[in-house]
């Protein structure tokens, strides 16, 4: 287990650029000679990329949201139009 939890951290490293240049180098290596490796560190990426977009659908969902809340009040929308004409 604890081999397991120092793999998931050594990949989470590498994968934000959190290594100096000479553990960047190591971990490649590794990674080139160990398959398992290199595919647990292949799935670790494709998460990280579906948690990032998750983030970001959210954050858009959240400013749709807000933008439809603002411009439902009249007022408010007539000044940010006028705003950018």
């Amino acid at each position: 287990m604890r081999k397991q939890l120092c793999e998931i951290r050594d990949i989470e490293q590498y994968l934000e650029h959190q290594q100096d240049t000479a553990d960047q180098r190591v971990f490649e290596a590794r990674v080139l000679t160990s398959p398992d490796l290199a595919e647990k560190m292949s799935y670790q990426q494709k998460i990280v990329q579906l948690v990032r977009w998750l983030a970001r659908r959210n954050k858009r969902q959240q400013l749709d949201t807000l933008y439809h809340q603002l411009m439902t009040d009249e007022t408010y929308r007539q000044k940010i139009t006028s705003i950018f004409r």
